[in-house]
């Protein structure tokens, strides 16, 4: 008699509301769920936090030579070294896009999955050309490079190597993904994000009191089944995720709180800035820019700006901000989530200029403060979760964030809020009221 073959549903070791629609190969939630277990328990940041840049090598090399250039390759790194032993060259930079270009403190990753290579450029490596295989890593810093090469050659860095790979023909390491490595921190952070001490984890937990919600109901009674094949099924929104986040125990209980307490769209209590800065008030100009990694995503604040070329960053700089103006991060895969980019403009950033990736919203008669804890509310970040669309590169739009609810508290507790938040994020060095 023939042997049935046992299926096991998808859902006894993958959680539907970890299910991304992007990532349906198997292992990657495997090797997920054991890196989970151990860098998700340290302080660690984002690997393209510690970096300037990650981007991999030119395509329109072509004619070589026995001197000049060296053009390095997968098959070129040994030991965690560049050899140059039996390199190719290149006779000039024409045609040759600067991402390819390395120099000394770079750090190469091969990007094919089978051939897990690292190597740190030194300075005979300096100015070479790197092929399509290969990734350029450049860290902010001399201790994020060691960071990042010191964790590149663990286990766990081998293992989230592997978790960049997306599936094709030929495995390959994704730059988009790769950027999302968590780097597990030394003591002292090279992030932009900070450590905070114990009077400002207790000032976060006073203001963490007032959300009264346990978001450890997050993935209570979510429902196993193909939620987003249902009766509930819209033609308006046929993204998986949507249908997952309505159907959590959270969103069930925001539902109940709507009816005991008063909340108000978001379009009621600021304005969301519509109007964008005209490219000819800044041609050929040098602009103050703030742009995401610009943030201090843990105290809310804006933590540097850079002095850039306005023709550098004018397909993303849009908005000239004042000061007490909320920038709400609406592009990425982190809206919603607890590090998504918020911050409020202090005085001295008047007249700055933001990125694209901002709304910028604008208070009418409520404490800046206060709308900015309402955005870290968990009901909120729910809806800002929900009405997000796209698969890649998730976005929300000022339509849909107009619409979203803010708890409109009492009058005593605001004020509370406010000047809790206010010692939160380091006092009066703000200065926006």
């Amino acid at each position: 008699m023939k042997r049935k073959s046992v299926v096991i549903p998808i859902f006894r070791y993958i959680l539907p509301m970890s299910l991304n629609t992007e990532r349906l190969d198997p292992h990657y939630y495997e090797i997920k769920e054991k890196l989970n277990m151990e860098i998700e328990k340290v302080n660690s940041v984002e690997l393209s936090e510690l970096c300037e840049g990650i981007s991999d090598g030119t395509r329109n090399a072509k004619d070589f030579f026995s001197e000049g250039i060296p053009y390095i390759k997968v098959s070129n790194i040994n030991n965690q070294q560049i050899d140059l032993t039996n390199v190719s060259y290149l006779v000039n930079y024409s045609g040759i896009e600067s991402k390819a270009i390395i120099k000394k403190g770079d750090i190469l990753i091969s990007k094919i999955a089978a051939i897990l290579k690292v190597a740190i450029v030194d300075e005979k490596a300096d100015g070479a050309i790197i092929s399509p295989d290969l990734l350029r890593v450049r860290p902010k810093s001399l201790k994020a490079k060691d960071m990042i090469f010191n964790f590149l050659n663990t286990e766990l860095g081998e293992l989230s190597l592997k978790l960049a790979v997306t599936p094709s023909v030929i495995p390959k390491i994704s730059i988009k993904e790769i950027g999302k490595m968590l780097i597990p921190l030394d003591e002292q952070p090279t992030s932009a994000s900070t450590n905070l001490d114990m009077e400002q984890v207790n000032y976060k937990q006073l203001l963490e009191n007032f959300y009264n919600v346990d978001e450890k109901r997050y993935l209570e009674n979510l429902s196993p089944n193909l939620i987003w094949v249902s009766k509930e099924l819209s033609p308006d929104r046929l993204d998986v995720l949507y249908y997952q986040q309505c159907n959590t125990r959270l969103y069930m209980d925001f539902k109940e709180r709507l009816r005991n307490e008063e909340w108000v769209q978001l379009s009621e209590v600021v304005e969301i800035v519509d109007k964008t800065i005209s490219p000819s008030e800044f041609k050929d100009q040098i602009i103050s820019y703030i742009g995401i990694k610009n943030l201090d995503r843990e105290k809310w604040l804006i933590h540097t700006t850079e002095k850039v070329p306005y023709k550098i960053v004018r397909s993303r700089a849009r908005y000239e901000v004042k000061a007490g103006d909320i920038l709400l991060g609406v592009i990425g895969t982190k809206v919603g989530e607890k590090e998504q980019p918020l911050a409020i403009v202090p005085n001295h950033l008047t007249n700055f200029i933001a990125s694209n990736v901002f709304a910028v919203l604008r208070t009418y008669y409520l404490p800046e403060r206060y709308i900015l804890w309402c955005l870290t509310h968990p009901f909120v970040r729910l809806q800002l979760r929900i009405k997000s669309r796209g698969g890649i590169q998730p976005f929300l739009s000022i339509h849909d964030l107009k619409q979203v609810l803010v708890p409109r508290l009492s009058n005593n507790k605001i004020k509370e809020i406010d000047s809790i938040l206010d010692l939160f994020q380091g006092g009066d060095h703000l200065d926006i009221s």
